[in-house]
């Protein structure tokens, strides 16, 4: 396939313009300044979701932080898998990532057990019987959030829509928002310096439509589209992974992104329409 050159458009109030970097089209100024936190509630989401922005954003000097937060234990497609997959699948995660220009240095774990999120909502001290690992003396998802921003200090979140069927996701993207007021303020400081922005927030597709339409519309072909093709495939493990290749193949190389209009309540919201 010739090389295809990257290009994203945004729609607007119906308008549509089209720019060649994600510097003109996020009115960013100096990406190589920026933090994006990738946040992934199962290791293959982002390749499915967004292995073209990924590539992109790495190319523009972003500095790209990888958070899955499950460890795939609910993934095994044979018998022989059933103990061992959590482990193959965090060296099917890297072998993807490296594909995206990601190094393994960028990719940090939750690590709490694949379908069961539910469980660990909010925060709570450890015991001395918890499966999961804690951090400062705590677990659950709103205690793990809240130190992975303040660890990366992120200035751009890309986390799957919480319209997706899956609970994993609909966990994940409901607890993160929470956090994302939590790192900001000075709340549990043992988690970290608080934030001085909160960061922009965006949403990424993977088995389900979003719940409004996408803003973004990202195109890029070439070695691009088949890395990010590979990146999938790494998954070997994940038996029925050559359909989804195959499907994302025929779609071509497009991506989609729903920037979120993230706000703090204030009564001046709402002012104008009442004025």
């Amino acid at each position: 396939m010739p090389e295809s050159p990257f290009q994203i458009t945004r729609l607007d109030g119906g308008r549509k313009k089209s720019y060649q970097n994600l510097t003109a089209a996020l009115d960013a100024g100096n990406l190589a300044r920026e933090t994006w936190l990738f946040v992934s509630p199962h290791d293959d989401d982002l390749c499915l979701s967004c292995g073209l922005l990924i590539q992109q954003a790495v190319a523009e000097g972003v500095n790209v932080q990888i958070l899955v937060v499950t460890d795939g234990r609910m993934g095994y497609c044979t018998l022989e898998q059933r103990d061992t997959i959590a482990e193959i699948r965090r060296g099917e995660t890297y072998e993807s990532f490296s594909l995206l220009g990601v190094p393994i240095q960028n990719i940090d774990y939750v690590a709490y057990p694949d379908g069961g999120l539910t469980t660990l909502c909010g925060r709570r001290k450890a015991a001395a019987n918890d499966e999961v690992k804690a951090i400062q003396g705590y677990i659950g998802l709103q205690n793990a959030f809240t130190y992975h921003l303040r660890r990366t200090r992120a200035t751009r979140v890309f986390v799957p829509t919480s319209a997706d069927l899956h609970p994993d996701h609909q966990v994940t993207h409901n607890e993160l928002m929470i956090c994302l007021f939590h790192a900001a303020g000075t709340i549990w400081p043992e988690l970290g310096e608080p934030l001085a922005d909160v960061p922009k927030v965006y949403e990424l597709a993977v088995y389900c439509d979003f719940p409004a339409p996408p803003q973004l519309e990202i195109k890029m072909g070439g070695d691009a589209f088949e890395k990010k093709l590979a990146s999938i495939a790494a998954y070997r493990s994940q038996t029925q992974i050559a359909r989804l290749v195959e499907t994302i193949r025929n779609a071509g190389p497009t991506e989609y992104v729903r920037e979120l209009n993230f706000r703090f309540y204030s009564p001046n919201n709402y002012k104008p329409m009442f004025a």
